[in-house]
């Protein structure tokens, strides 16, 4: 009887004990986000940050979208590019994953209150271990309320910090599910989500103009397929209208639903941002003799189609390019949106006039750099010198020594037994 009950407690301890480490291992394993201040008035300053706990980061990219109308970006990490109203910050360890990110403050973002008005922070991003598994993928939101009132004085709003009655953009788009993606920007018009059994999804649509008409449609009786949320704005002197939508591929197989592309490049020119499946808007700028482009769009996989539009007889100013990708399954598509500027002669005229002084300017300091190099090589050079002649010096001042000792031994050598002799 005493064995089975000993044995009883050494299961039951056991059994607590892997819970426990269960537990352990999972708890935490996340990343939070910590906001300074949700609400701000004109020329406050903010921050919020992304805390890593119990889990290790060898590399991220993250996008943030904001009204750069309302904020004004201060600060952020090293290696953040900022595109007007987006943000993009992309870390990896140098080191191939033997120094990641651990229980901390992962990154960190200053903005200040330009204007007066509610704003909605987006924030999304992918997390990566050592061997290049994701981890993550991190989508979350800050709201911000601007407040007017201070308490010793009242702001005076002027009219061209309002929102305008031909206002017809929305301020906050987001669905009762994650997954939408790219994160909401008022400039973005098109969205996708993919589903395997939801039939209808909640639309939270807030137009910057509070006044403004917004009606949503089709965001129910999901079918088997493809089916589109419309989100119509119309500003509040009926004069403009934007129509956003939400692209919702309802399907078992998600396999066949895949309509990422794994390279989106264009030969001798750089996107902005840089190509990642979340991002669907990028720009770039070509000289004034660049009449086509070579563009590479590779699908991740190769029973997609993909269709290019536009690329070549580029006209002077904007050109937009369009790439089509269609999933194996038919109907899930994505649509990819490069804008790209070409050159008038007198911009191009300016631009190499600045590469060249760009050009001068680094010769400049390359000349200045080796001249203070050789410099510090004459210098050096100077220095070991002296210090060989220093340690000729010391030896030839060190064997002078010993040889005199040497003489005054046997000067006194000698003299001792001179006197001996005498005293015999």
């Amino acid at each position: 009887m005493k064995k089975t009950v000993y044995f009883l407690i050494i299961l039951l301890g056991i059994i607590m004990y892997h819970v426990i480490s269960f537990s352990a291992e999972n708890e935490g394993d996340s990343i939070s986000l910590n906001v300074s201040n949700s609400e701000i008035k004109i020329e406050d300053e903010f921050s919020f940050s992304l805390n890593l706990a119990n889990t290790k980061v060898s590399a991220f990219n993250l996008t943030i979208f904001f009204n750069n109308e309302l904020l004004e970006y201060v600060s952020g990490p090293e290696n953040t590019n900022v595109i007007g109203s987006k943000i993009i910050t992309v870390w990896y360890d140098e080191t191939g994953g033997q120094n990641p990110k651990q229980n901390c403050e992962l990154v960190k973002y200053t903005f200040k209150a330009k204007d007066i008005g509610n704003e909605y922070i987006a924030i999304q991003g992918e997390f990566y271990d050592a061997e290049g598994n994701e981890i993550q993928t991190y989508t979350d939101g800050i709201e911000m309320i601007s407040n007017e009132v201070v308490q010793t004085e009242m702001i005076e709003v002027s009219e061209e910090s309002q929102v305008t009655s031909d206002n017809s953009e929305l301020q906050i788009l987001r669905l009762n599910h994650e997954g939408m993606s790219p994160v909401f920007s008022p400039d973005i018009t098109e969205y996708y989500f993919l589903t395997e059994d939801l039939t209808s999804l909640e639309v939270t649509a807030i137009p910057e103009n509070a006044n403004a008409e917004v009606t949503v449609a089709g965001n129910t009786n999901f079918k088997e397929g493809l089916n589109t949320i419309n989100i119509t704005v119309t500003s509040p002197d009926k004069t403009n209208k934007t129509e956003y939508a939400i692209y919702v591929t309802k399907t078992k197989d998600v396999e066949k639903a895949n309509a990422n592309l794994e390279t989106l490049a264009i030969e001798n020119v750089t996107l902005e941002p840089e190509f990642a499946n979340d991002i669907y808007q990028y720009l770039t700028t070509v000289s004034n003799t660049t009449e086509s482009l070579n563009i590479l769009a590779i699908p991740e996989k190769p029973t997609v189609s993909v269709e290019v539009i536009g690329g070549e007889n580029l006209q002077i100013g904007n050109n937009e390019i369009n790439i089509k990708v269609v999933a194996e399954n038919g109907y899930t598509t994505k649509q990819f949106k490069i804008n790209v500027y070409r050159r008038n002669e007198e911009e191009q005229r300016i631009v190499e006039e600045e590469q060249q002084v760009n050009i001068q300017k680094l010769n400049a300091i390359l000349e200045e750099q080796n001249e203070e190099e050789e410099q510090v090589q004459r210098e050096n050079s100077i220095i070991q010198n002296i210090q060989e002649h220093s340690v000729l010096t010391g030896v030839f001042i060190v064997l002078a020594i010993i040889i005199l000792s040497i003489i005054i031994y046997r000067l006194k050598k000698g003299k001792l037994g001179k006197n001996e002799k005498e005293s015999k």
